[in-house]
């Protein structure tokens, strides 16, 4: 599959890679170039390849509360929260967000690929009408310190409007468009959830409004170094061995206040988790990568889940699932990384 916006990205020199059954840019020129230009100036990526599904009506707040473990119900019009739907045992189906642009109505994007086992799993738990937009929506992700100044000229709205985790309802952008003030990066910026259609303008308005700015459109290579370098976790990587919020270290994003699926489960495991995530710094040489064992005293302790060179920190840094005794930060490990034995600590979460 190919977004809307795959054109543009193909005119652009791209260098492809699949990614849950789309073709998505991996680069343009180079990751390193592009992470720096998130972090010091500010990048523009598609990520169209996310799913969008929107609940409307007067049952939408209480179907989103009993499959999530936010409480819905509290989202006031144009905020947003991070949250996950869980499975009856507590353990992660995928993490999203929740946008709430008008008063009734409330969107959702899970990951890539996963908006039929989200929306099945919601309609057959709550019998709540959902609504699959994936295939006619584009989501353009702006990230970076200068992203701010140049978001009205490319959107007709006013940035200091949209403040940090709200979202805007943005007509003039297309019909069920909004603006969030959100990301996945550890940058601040935006994302705008426009008509498919759109797509192509707007990030040919971005590239242009910040060509003498740095701004550079960027792939998903340094998406990936950027949130591991912050510690967000990324569904098929921390998620994928069906674990809980509370081994993931989503704990804060638990509301205890509300009932939903999965909660007495979680409840059941608050007193002794089998594991738990951690963050993995690596001093000696080698990149590690998904896969690599953890060792502990001549032991495996643990697998990293992610794991790449940080272009910041200039160190290898890795996340992964080890048992309590092992968790403490400064716990000296190693990381097998072909075949040997590399130094290793846990670190603490986020690394920048």
């Amino acid at each position: 599959m190919r977004t809307p916006i795959y054109p543009l990205h193909a005119k652009l020199g791209a260098r492809f890679v699949d990614f849950a059954g789309y073709d998505m840019p991996v680069m343009f020129t180079s990751i390193l170039e592009e992470h720096e230009a998130v972090r010091n100036a500010a990048g523009v990526f598609d990520v169209s390849h996310m799913s969008n599904v929107w609940l409307r009506g007067p049952d939408a707040a209480a179907a989103l509360g009993k499959t999530m473990m936010c409480d819905a119900t509290k989202v006031p019009v144009g905020g947003t929260k991070y949250t996950a739907v869980l499975r009856d045992d507590g353990t992660i189906i995928d993490d999203l967000y929740v946008f709430r642009p008008t008063e009734k109505d409330y969107h959702i994007v899970p990951n890539a690929g996963m908006n039929k086992e989200v929306c099945d799993w919601i309609s057959s738990k709550t019998g709540t009408r959902v609504e699959d937009v994936t295939t006619e929506t584009c989501i353009i992700a702006f990230q970076g310190p200068k992203a701010k100044d140049m978001m009205g000229r490319v959107s007709g709205y006013d940035p200091a409007l949209i403040k940090p985790f709200r979202c805007v309802d943005a007509p003039r952008l297309g019909k069920g468009a909004f603006i969030s003030r959100t990301g996945y990066t550890g940058e601040d910026g935006f994302e705008l959830f426009v008509p498919a259609g759109s797509g192509i303008g707007i990030v040919e308005r971005i590239l242009e409004a910040g060509k003498s700015h740095g701004v550079r459109p960027c792939g998903l290579g340094a998406r990936d170094t950027l949130r591991l370098e912050k510690g967000y976790c990324l569904a098929g990587h921390e998620f994928a061995a069906g674990v809980t919020p509370l081994q993931a270290g989503l704990d804060r994003f638990v509301n205890w206040d509300h009932d939903f699926i999965g909660r007495k489960a979680l409840e059941r495991q608050k007193a002794a988790l089998p594991n738990r995530l951690v963050g993995v710094k690596v001093s000696g040489r080698g990149i590690p990568r998904q896969g690599c064992k953890i060792v502990a005293g001549g032991k495996v302790i643990g697998t990293l889940t992610s794991g790449t060179m940080s272009p910041t920190l200039k160190v290898g840094i890795g996340l992964g699932y080890v048992p309590p005794q092992h968790t403490a930060r400064g716990t000296k490990v190693d990381v097998m990384i072909r075949d040997s034995a590399v130094p290793a600590e846990i670190a603490e979460i986020p690394f920048l």
